[in-house]
């Protein structure tokens, strides 16, 4: 009743200078637990919160890249969903405000997750200490982050840890002839010839020695020597298709990845934290997942 209208208007007239930050600004004004601690960081290049829920020590720590087009959200939008992961993981979460369109590129936001894990490596910890985390944008920036660390020669974290990623911008007429393309609750089909209309529009204006940067694919990218991934999506959104393409070429490069697709729910639902039981649940299985992953069993946490 709110976001798909939104989306839809703003596919109508994508050239129109939106005020595109005002979401975030109108999220900032949410309250947190008091008990959480909050601290801001500065990467040079952007902003970013370290978070720790209530009661959770920093043994563990996860890079979380939020969602919004590229071009929306931030910091406020997201913090609940950094605090609710931090509870769930047992450890702190860097929550970066990446540059984003229409004034920077989408390989800028790459850097700033590099950034941001570097940052992480600088405080003390190793690689498998730290996850990667992203919803939608976030979750194509953290697909890109990794491969972007592999070729700086940094060590790979623990895992990846994803909700209804964009990882496949190559095809992006794929999602419109998907089945779930009309039924999708939050992304109105409409939306995407607009959408990559402006992603294209704006790597030829963002020009780096008068060429357009490179726009990646991460499911055509090599794919060997990934940590292993979660991938959670619902059953009834318009990106269910690139989480199903992302699993299989996983797979297919002998790299775990976990698929959960959720029946009935929306895009990004694991986001939404609070808002519906099956956000908190999933959360609860990020945990899990992470715990496993890092070979170590789920204690009590300590107070920090």
């Amino acid at each position: 009743m709110t976001v798909k209208p939104l989306i839809r208007a703003w596919a109508m007239v994508p050239q129109w200078d939106w005020p595109t930050g005002l979401l975030d600004m109108l999220a900032g004004s949410l309250p947190h637990p008091a008990s959480a601690m909050i601290d801001p960081v500065d990467l040079g290049s952007c902003a970013a919160e370290w978070i720790r829920a209530e009661a959770v020590d920093t043994d563990r720590a996860v890079l979380y890249l939020h969602g919004g087009a590229f071009m929306a959200c931030g910091l406020n939008t997201h913090r609940s969903v950094a605090l609710r992961m931090s509870a769930a993981v047992s450890g702190a979460v860097l929550n970066v405000d990446y540059r984003m369109l229409p004034k920077h590129a989408i390989a800028c936001a790459v850097e700033d997750a590099l950034a941001g894990y570097r940052w992480l490596l600088g405080i003390g910890y190793k690689g498998p200490d730290i996850v990667i985390a992203g919803d939608s944008a976030g979750g194509y920036l953290a697909f890109e982050a990794v491969l972007a660390l592999r070729a700086a020669g940094l060590p790979a974290p623990a895992c990846l840890v994803t909700f209804s990623p964009l990882t496949d911008v190559g095809d992006m007429a794929r999602k419109q002839r998907g089945p779930k393309a009309r039924e999708c609750p939050l992304l109105p089909v409409e939306a995407l010839d607009a959408f990559t209309r402006y992603i294209e529009r704006a790597h030829r204006r963002l020009c780096v020695d008068g060429s357009p940067g490179p726009l990646a694919n991460p499911v055509e990218e090599d794919l060997s020597g990934m940590p292993p991934v979660m991938i959670q999506a619902g059953s009834d959104e318009m990106l269910i298709g690139d989480a199903e393409l992302m699993a299989c070429r996983l797979r297919r490069a002998d790299i775990r990845c976990d698929l959960h697709v959720w029946d009935g729910q929306m895009h990004a639902f694991p986001a939404v934290t609070g808002a519906i039981p099956e956000s908190l649940r999933a959360m609860d299985l990020v945990g899990d997942f992470v715990a496993d992953v890092t070979n170590s069993r789920r204690q009590p946490v300590r107070a920090s």
